[in-house]
């Protein structure tokens, strides 16, 4: 199995080098407005697939040399480089080049998912006021679409600010946690309180729903505008978040971070020591510590890297895992280890070993 696994990584690089010099060769072939009709031709696409993709090439084989250099080097994947290239659309090509040059320096080891939200995060810190400016505009576009599905369903979207949209679902999945199964699963009883919350105005409509924030203390009292984070990773303009911690029954708690964003302590002062190391742990890891895995650490299983009592209950031994990896890792005996700022290294049976920080909760742009 490990020369398996080792030929599976091997493989995964050569396919990383032969991407990069697809696309050079599609930015060097797109030479008019009717390149792209040879591109499609030779690669099998559409003409609209073919004219996105040799658009892109060129973009990035100018732009962004150095993305492609590290799809060269087998740093990074295709799908990795449009995580770090596409989210910079709209922003200056200066600030956009220094932003993806600081992100591929973490780049190796993540996968597209926290590539593109580091991205993200580090545009919107950079330059705060088009952040709100491009939120503003969403806003304004949100809508309702009902489209056809398979089968007899179909499937009912809803667009909101993502603070609106994660209290939304908040609410829904208390809800459907307080309902028998009655042989659903938890996806299809959440489907139906929300069918229920929008045709049957039930009671509990009015409950509200809890979300978390973390915010600087010079953004909350208005001497900056450095933006908040909601606990999945997405921030939120300084104003959106003062106007959200105006509510009434807003708690607030205090996280002490060092200055290249990491937490170091949590301490709410109002929960008991278990919930409040459950508490850090979520909040330093906020996302499950498996590489590449992108479930939010809410939801996930708060696990022992030592199992107890020979491992302390402590943030040095804890780590959140999701379901299906929590039972990868005691199925396996997968052997995991924690430091004292949260990096995760995990051994696999077949001997790889793969190591992950918690992203910062205030990381700096640059």
């Amino acid at each position: 199995m490990q020369e398996k696994i080792a030929r599976l990584i091997e493989c995964e690089g050569m396919i990383r080098r032969c991407q990069a010099e697809l696309i050079r060769l599609i930015a060097d072939l797109n030479i008019d407005k009717h390149a792209p009709v040879d591109i499609a031709l030779a690669l099998q696409l559409s003409p609209t697939n073919a004219a996105y993709l040799a658009e892109w090439a060129s973009h990035v084989v100018k732009v962004f040399p150095n993305v492609v250099e590290a799809m060269e080097a087998g740093v990074i994947s295709e799908w990795s480089a449009h995580g770090l290239v596409d989210p910079t659309d709209g922003y200056s090509e200066e600030l956009a080049q220094k932003v993806v040059a600081k992100t591929l320096e973490s780049a190796e080891g993540r996968c597209c998912q926290q590539i593109r939200r580091s991205v993200q995060g580090r545009l919107q810190r950079a330059d705060p006021a088009e952040h709100a400016r491009r939120r503003e505009k969403r806003r304004r576009d949100r809508t309702v679409v009902l489209y056809d599905l398979e089968d007899g369903m179909a499937a009912l979207k809803c667009e909101q600010p993502v603070e609106i949209a994660k209290m939304m679902y908040a609410k829904i999945d208390r809800l459907a946690r307080k309902e028998a199964k009655n042989g659903r699963s938890m996806d299809a009883v959440r489907a139906d309180v929300l069918a229920s919350l929008v045709l049957e105005e039930p009671r509990s409509a009015g409950s509200k729903a809890l979300i978390q924030v973390t915010v600087p203390i010079t953004a909350l009292l208005g001497v900056d505008e450095r933006p908040g984070q909601l606990d999945t990773g997405q921030l939120l303009p300084a104003h959106v978040v003062r106007d959200l911690m105006s509510h009434p029954g807003t708690v607030f708690h205090r996280l002490l971070t060092d200055p290249a964003g990491q937490l170091l302590e949590y301490n709410p002062g109002i929960y008991r020591p278990k919930a409040e190391v459950d508490r850090f742990i979520r909040t330093r890891h906020r996302t499950c510590v498996m590489p590449c895995c992108s479930h939010p650490s809410r939801s996930c299983d708060v696990d022992h890297a030592v199992a107890w009592p020979e491992g302390k209950t402590t943030g040095t031994n804890l780590g959140p895992l999701d379901r299906r990896h929590h039972r990868y890792k005691h199925a396996t005996n997968a052997k995991v280890t924690i430091t004292d700022d949260g990096t995760t290294t995990i051994e696999t049976r077949w001997g790889q070993t793969y190591t992950t920080k918690p992203d910062p909760v205030d990381e700096p742009p640059f």
